[in-house]
């Protein structure tokens, strides 16, 4: 009952005064409105980061494939050992064109080019 009482006081003071109540729901809005951008901003740049998360792992495999492709064509074979070694160093240094090239060039003989 005496919870009772406190919420109907405070509704009575609260609505005696359409102004702090206009002001309160206006205040609200804003705050609606301005987290509703933000997701908007972390979605798009979620987005953003997909395609480009996306667009380096399938620029990954193409190398991959590409270094594969150039020791068929030598007419050597990559076995289990060399192909994890390939594998590991194209995983460390896809961001990185010229320490890939490098570390590429002294593991396997490959020049860059």
């Amino acid at each position: 009952m005496g919870l009772g009482l406190v919420i109907a006081f405070l509704f009575s003071v609260i609505t005696r005064n359409g102004m702090f109540v206009t002001t309160l729901l206006d205040l609200l809005d804003a705050k609606r409105k301005t987290h509703k951008e933000e997701i908007n901003t972390l979605e798009r740049i979620h987005s953003a980061e997909q395609k480009e998360k996306a667009d380096r792992l399938k620029a990954h495999q193409e190398k991959l494939e590409e270094i594969k492709r150039h020791f068929k064509l030598q007419g050597r074979e990559l076995d289990k050992k060399k192909e994890a070694e390939l594998k590991r160093i194209v995983d460390e240094g896809y961001n990185d064109s010229n320490k890939l090239a490098r570390d590429l060039a002294e593991a396997f003989g490959i020049k860059n080019g």
